[in-house]
């Protein structure tokens, strides 16, 4: 089955969710010092603009002190004055102790040094109501007299304004192309990603054989998807070898202890006395159990291996709990255990009929092994869109939550079951046909007692029952 995703996370908390944030904000941390770099530069070009006019003015006044003197200085200055409201002009010379000698500004402004470059000052020019910004530009002439020269920035402000509101609208569009950006990156990556996880819930799912698609690029995920590759050969000869050796062995041993078993019981049958009976009685069952665990150890690794596959087929989930409620009603009787089955009709499965079986004889032989204490065993079907729940119930005491895992896996027995006779493979068979179907094994408290569901794929449209 595929494994669980958390839904339920809040998307800011997941690695996705703070990836898109991550590159959302280094977006905005790029775009903010670019739209203040540019607000900067727009405004430098702007007072360069304002500049220029006012450094021909300069040029032609120091044209006229360097012709006749402060003299015919002072007369240039006048004349610029009277007609500073129509080019927008601040205009001042003074003497070397600061008394005005022409221009349309009361005084020289305080704190405003001589010779200095182009600054914004607010001054008040004669005839005027209110203080103005001008960009100034201030000269310290040979005779110690001074000259100020300033351009109205009357449009300033609404420019910066403007500019503002553009920058301010290029940042609020940044953010949605920023997200924007980023969810396709995000997606871009969760796609690699996905792929990548696909081949791990195949291998998880006991297809050992999948391997993730690589492009040739040499890219950091391809060289992971080659790594993943490398490992999965590995751990499938590994796995392959371990699942030979184990074949082999139960096959080997599985023909001498037959022989042995045979031998025994032909002895058995020719003892004289009654203590040798029942000695070899006592052989005769450990063999017997010996090659119960040999042939479910073949049956694991048969069904770990997908070997049934393709024997698979639609049946009828009632009728086999119908079937094996039939075939145990003798010893769930004998050991006063009442058994039921509730199932609805027409639950088809899409799988191996004998496997399933064998799975569902395992859970009731558990069930009836140490759950009879409960007295009562429910064998159970019901459906969801996509799966068959096929559960085996009893009112015993049951398995604690932190000992599931324990009980299934492999020659894994608990305590309170040591005393009875098993192998401690009952469950792992079941586990391993669940996983050869797609499926699985899940055990829960029953309140009282336990809960063994085994969950497998339903018939898709395309089928029909027999």
């Amino acid at each position: 089955m595929p494994r669980p995703h958390g839904s339920g996370l809040a998307p800011w908390r997941s690695t996705s969710g703070r990836f898109a944030l991550l590159s959302l904000a280094i977006c905005l941390a790029c775009v903010v010092p670019i739209l203040g770099y540019v607000y900067h530069e727009i405004d430098r070009l702007l007072l360069a603009e304002f500049q220029r006019p006012l450094e021909y003015r300069q040029g032609n006044l120091l044209k006229h002190f360097d012709k006749g003197g402060i003299a015919e200085l002072q007369t240039s200055v006048a004349s610029r004055a009277s007609r500073a409201y129509q080019d927008q002009t601040a205009i001042l010379l003074v003497d070397r102790e600061g008394r005005k000698l022409a221009g349309n500004l009361v005084s020289w402004p305080e704190d405003m040094e001589a010779p200095r470059e182009w600054t914004p000052v607010r001054l008040h020019r004669e005839g005027s109501r209110e203080y103005e910004e001008f960009l100034v530009l201030t000269t310290l002439l040979p005779s110690g007299d001074r000259l100020l020269l300033g351009g109205l920035l009357d449009n300033r402000a609404s420019m910066q304004g403007t500019l503002l509101r553009a920058l301010f609208a290029a940042f609020a569009l940044a953010i949605p192309i920023g997200l924007l950006g980023s969810l396709l990156v995000v997606r871009e990556m969760n796609r690699m990603v996905t792929a990548i996880s696909g081949v791990g819930d195949h291998v998880a799912a006991g297809d050992l054989a999948r391997r993730a698609d690589v492009d040739g690029s040499g890219d950091p995920v391809d060289r992971l998807k080659l790594s993943l590759n490398a490992m999965l050969d590995r751990i499938e000869t590994l796995v392959e070898e371990h699942r030979t050796l184990t074949d082999a062995l139960a096959h080997d041993l599985r023909s001498p202890l037959t022989h042995i078993h045979i031998q025994v019981a032909q002895a058995l049958d020719d003892a004289p006395g009654s203590d040798q009976r029942a000695r070899f009685d006592v052989i005769s069952q450990e063999l017997e159990r010996l090659l119960h665990m040999l042939e479910s150890a073949l049956e694991i690794s048969r069904a770990e291996a997908g070997i049934g596959r393709g024997d698979f087929e639609c049946f009828d989930a009632g009728e086999m709990l119908r079937d094996l409620c039939e075939i145990y009603q003798p010893a769930a009787q004998a050991a006063g255990v009442r058994m039921t089955a509730v199932y609805a009709p027409g639950l088809a499965i899409q799988g191996n009929h004998g496997l399933v079986a064998r799975a569902l004889a395992n859970l009731i032989d558990n069930a009836l092994k140490y759950g009879a204490d409960g007295r009562e065993i429910t064998l159970e079907a019901s459906a969801t869109s996509m799966e068959v729940l096929l559960s085996v119930a009893d009112r015993a005491k049951g398995i604690p939550a932190a000992q599931h895992a324990e009980a299934m896996r492999k020659f894994g027995r608990l305590d309170r079951a040591r005393s009875k006779p098993g192998s401690g493979l009952g469950l792992s068979l079941v586990k391993a046909v669940a996983s050869l179907h797609r499926g699985n094994l899940v055990l829960a408290e029953n309140a009282p007692g336990l809960r063994a569901t085994l969950a497998l794929p339903r018939c898709t449209a395309s089928h029909n029952l027999p």
